[in-house]
């Protein structure tokens, strides 16, 4: 490798690049497994640059441990020691004393330890993102997963791999799960043909892995205009609750919803646009006839579980990294290699003592040590120590001053304090793009609930005053016979305060109103362009921010005259008095 290269790997800009674009690509890949970032080219280029340039750092931090290991360190270098001093004593030998030794040695391969583990993960991230490869599936209780690659769903095979299959077909028996009351998952597992499997944990099939991934739940198989048939997955909402939608066919949607993961009937509401066909119950074998001559039948309600297959040669690699990553980083903390030095000099009657100590980092820790060793040697003297450089105060060693009792470095610890201080204090803030991201999800939110008539969607978004008013306002239009349908035109933040636990973001907003007649989705009345000043005021439970309460800043302008149930903003809220402003 020539020169250059390795100046260009091993610059700082360069290091900061990769930790920057591998930290991106972690994040972005948790977040958003759909990607699968980790099968990208750019992510195998990112890999192999990082990995490059780790095997520079690798190869200089051993040579550095050998050196250090085999080179005593000389009494030259204690000069620099943070923990040092000189006294002269009564003298206990005519002939000079040294004496150098090291403590805990194997603290010099910690950071070597640490970055070889990088070295295997990001060598383990390469080899999955080339010879990997990823496939999942849904299948239905009593479903046969057969040994062909195209018996999976979706597949994700790194630049080089090959597609995911079993060598054998491998039947998806059943699956039992229960959450708690919160909505989380308590405990899943299923029962295939292979074995039994729990959720996260992996099966081997003939060299090949199938793990059962935490999403499960009933499945509604519908059957449209008696020839039209789907399996409609429904996933788990929180609090018991299973939804899904699905399309059928001339525009026809139907939204499924169950309370229960073995139902014998499930709540059904079907849409033709923005328009609600029908909203109720329909039970098993059960034939529900549609507005137009449609019809729509439930044939049955069987659980549903989700199979994730993987091929990875390079797992163990990845392992062994997190090993030595955890053992490097244990042994950087925790092994702390520590010269001390000991040096006599004879002066006739008396001699001269020179202690020193010196860590090779985090050296206040080690204040205690350097206290007991000169303790040791002034013990020696039993008629007093003169010390030469701060008179009599080493004879107690307890006044030798602190590493951090110098004024640079007492300061830079303030400003690292305060500094840690302001961050921590900025880290919880709410951006005005934050806010308005809140914002605009409240309102698609309680929109969509408007246009299905189903108040329960609006559960993750609001708090309990908010949700107690939108419970009665939705509940009132289904018993008319009447949706809603909103559509947000603009959105502006005009300000946001924050206190500990509520928010305020007062906006000017732009709305498009109509009413539909559930069953045909014929437009009722006037529709309306309406204008808000609002103020939104938000409370932090468990770490979400939830509407609590919806305000007017100003009166709102409001386009139609009248209407069949009003519909705009002001009375939706209960109110058209403007918030008073601060």
């Amino acid at each position: 490798m020539t020169t250059a290269l390795k100046r260009f790997l091993r610059a700082p800009k360069v290091i900061i690049g990769e930790i920057v674009g591998i930290t991106f690509a972690g994040a972005l890949g948790a977040s958003l497994p759909n990607l699968h970032i980790f099968q990208s080219v750019w992510f195998v280029a990112l890999t192999l640059l990082t990995a490059a340039s780790l095997v520079i750092v690798v190869a200089e931090q051993f040579r550095r441990a050998l050196s250090q290991w085999r080179q005593p360190p000389a009494v030259a270098s204690f000069q620099s020691a943070p923990f040092k001093t000189e006294f002269e004593r009564p003298a206990t030998t005519a002939i000079p004393q040294q004496k150098i030794w090291s403590e805990r040695r194997l603290g010099l391969a910690g950071s070597l330890v640490f970055h070889v583990g990088l070295l295997c993960l990001i060598a383990a991230g390469a080899l999955r993102a080339l010879f990997a490869t990823d496939a999942t599936v849904d299948l239905l209780e009593g479903e046969t997963l057969a040994p062909t690659a195209a018996a999976w769903s979706a597949q994700w095979p790194g630049l080089f791999a090959k597609t995911f299959q079993l060598d054998q077909p491998v039947t998806f028996e059943s699956i039992k799960g229960s959450s708690y009351a919160s909505g989380d998952l308590r405990e899943l597992s299923a029962k295939l043909s292979a074995g039994t499997i729990g959720v996260n944990q992996q099966l081997h099939v003939n060299g090949s892995k199938i793990y059962l991934a935490s999403e499960f739940g009933p499945a509604a198989l519908l059957e449209w205009n008696g020839s039209q048939r789907v399996a409609a997955m429904l996933s788990a909402q929180g609090r018991g609750n299973f939804a899904a939608e699905s399309a059928g066919p001339d525009g026809l949607t139907a939204f499924v919803h169950s309370n229960s993961t073995r139902p014998e009937s499930v709540e059904v509401r079907v849409m033709r646009g923005g328009g609600l066909l029908f909203a109720g119950q329909l039970a098993v074998g059960q034939t529900l006839t549609l507005p137009g001559g449609a019809s729509l039948a439930l044939r049955g309600t069987p659980m549903w579980g989700r199979l994730h297959g993987s091929r990875d040669s390079a797992l163990w690699l990845a392992y062994l990294g997190m090993i030595l990553t955890m053992l490097g980083a244990t042994m950087i903390f925790t092994l702390i290699k520590l010269d001390c030095c000991i040096v006599i000099t004879p002066l006739g009657a008396t001699e001269r003592v020179f202690i020193a100590l010196k860590p090779q980092r985090f050296a206040p820790l080690f204040q205690e040590r350097f206290e007991k060793l000169v303790r040791e040697q002034s013990a020696k003297n039993e008629a007093g120590i003169c010390n030469k450089e701060v008179g009599c105060r080493a004879a107690n060693p307890s006044s030798i001053l602190h590493p951090l009792s110098s004024s640079p470095a007492r300061t830079a610890s303030w400003l690292l304090l305060a500094g840690s201080l302001a961050f921590a204090a900025g880290c919880d803030r709410v951006s005005p793009t934050q806010a308005k991201q809140l914002v605009e999800r409240y309102n698609q939110v309680v929109s969509e609930a408007y246009r299905r008539g189903d108040v329960r969607l609006i559960d993750p978004v609001v708090g309990v005053n908010e949700g107690k008013k939108l419970t009665g306002l939705i509940g009132v239009r289904s018993d008319m016979g009447i949706t809603l349908d909103s559509k947000m035109q603009s959105l502006e933040i005009t300000r946001v305060e924050q206190a500990k636990n509520s928010l305020r973001v007062h906006t000017k907003e732009r709305w498009c109103y109509r009413d539909l007649k559930i069953g045909t989705g014929a437009q009722v009345g006037q529709a309306s362009q309406d204008a808000y000043e609002m103020t939104y005021i938000f409370t932090n439970i468990s770490q979400t921010w939830l509407v609590d309460e919806i305000k007017f800043a100003a009166p709102p302008q409001v386009g139609r005259t009248n209407t069949p149930w009003v519909a705009d903003r002001a009375i939706l809220h209960g109110t058209t008095k403007p918030e008073a402003r601060p």
